[in-house]
């Protein structure tokens, strides 16, 4: 991808922005950091398929207590600091600092629940996956990324309880807007409706 092809083009890394870089990182300008982001994001989503196919990564695996703090530092630690590091600090959205580890595992451990249990209970694969996409992202228990790693990890998880699938996001309006109706629901069938599933083979 070419930097043109950025959100960012050619703006200035901020100030604020380069004390967060890892040590010996730096960049020029934002599409820089995007797409070192966006490399290492596609170099993770491979690994993470790849342990799945081989049966060295299960459903279950993945909703342990710190499966989603692993999978966020491997698509951020090689450019950021806070990368795996839960939020520490007040955003306009998102759960309270300090209530966040406490949210987090209880939807991890919600979710292991439902992976054990798929068999007995009447969720589909896909309705569970998305959930926890939903769950997460509203949780906002990162810095940044937050979209981006949630969105992957109901990936890998669809993927581990189906063996092929994954779904097929889309950016458009009725996505977030359906993303902020879910918040009052809590109920992610409209997404469902709206973000399509594919089917590896």
């Amino acid at each position: 991808m070419a930097a043109s092809a950025t959100p960012y083009n050619d703006t200035p890394v901020s100030i604020e922005d380069a004390v967060d870089f890892v040590e010996g990182v730096s960049f020029d300008n934002k599409a820089a950091v995007y797409l070192a982001e966006a490399q290492a994001l596609t170099d993770t989503r491979t690994d993470l398929y790849d342990a799945i196919s081989q049966g060295v990564l299960s459903a279950e695996d993945l909703t342990s207590p710190y499966a989603l703090e692993d999978i966020h530092q491997a698509c951020y630690g090689s450019v950021w600091k806070w990368a795996g590091k839960l939020r520490v600090r007040e955003v306009s959205i998102g759960a309270a600092p300090e209530n966040i580890r406490e949210l987090l595992y209880g939807e991890l451990q919600t979710l292991h629940w439902q992976v054990e249990n798929l068999d007995s209970i009447d969720l589909t694969p896909e309705f569970v996956a998305m959930s926890a996409h939903h769950h997460l992202v509203k949780i906002h228990p990162f810095v940044d990324g937050n979209g981006r790693v949630t969105r992957l990890f109901a990936d890998v998880l669809l993927l581990a309880m189906t063996g092929n699938r994954i779904f097929e996001w889309t950016e458009s309006p009725d996505y977030f807007a359906a993303l902020r109706r879910a918040d009052q629901t809590m109920n992610p069938e409209e997404l469902l409706s709206i973000v399509g599933v594919t089917d590896l083979g």
